[in-house]
């Protein structure tokens, strides 16, 4: 077996070192691509949950304005008739805006109850169209809230009872 000699030695490590030059920083690279698309994954899922969470914050207010609404036609059940409206806008005092100092000041129960109910409409959920179905017939009240949810599938609002 020949000997080698240290120059031998010398030339064969390099040479070796010579053909995995680059191949960490390939690695690198590949494993930040890899997290970067992960964490876009995770940043899109986030953008998506806190626009569902807005819906349903939204649907929750419709709601609790058709059972407000309902609760007021129940306590004033005499006038059932006095309480349809016809599909409109939700109308914020004075047929405007939302007032945060908003004041009833009607000559009657329900008119005072409507004003109300469409001002917390016209606050609460901009925009928003509103339908009061009442079957004297029946006692069934039918309340309808719409308003832009940014997605055509999505449904309004009914809640329906009888009083």
């Amino acid at each position: 077996m020949p000997a080698t000699t240290l120059t031998e030695k010398q030339h064969a490590c390099p040479a070796s070192l010579e053909h995995q030059s680059g191949l960490g920083m390939i690695e690198i690279l590949i494993t930040v691509l890899v997290l970067a698309i992960g964490i876009l994954g995770v940043a899109s899922t986030q953008v998506v949950s806190l626009q569902m969470n807005s819906q349903s914050q939204s649907r929750s207010q419709a709601v609790l304005l058709a059972e407000d609404l309902l609760d007021r036609i129940r306590a004033n059940s005499d006038n059932l008739d006095a309480y349809a409206l016809a599909q409109d806008d939700a109308q914020g005092a004075d047929g405007g805006d939302c007032d945060t100092s908003f004041v009833s000041a009607n000559a009657n129960v329900a008119a005072n109850d409507i004003a109300a109910w469409e001002n917390s409409l016209a606050c609460l959920l901009p925009e928003a169209e509103r339908t009061v179905a009442v079957d004297l017939f029946t006692n069934v009240v039918t309340v309808t809230i719409d308003w832009d949810q940014n997605d055509q599938a999505m449904n309004p609002v009914v809640v329906r009872t009888q009083i």
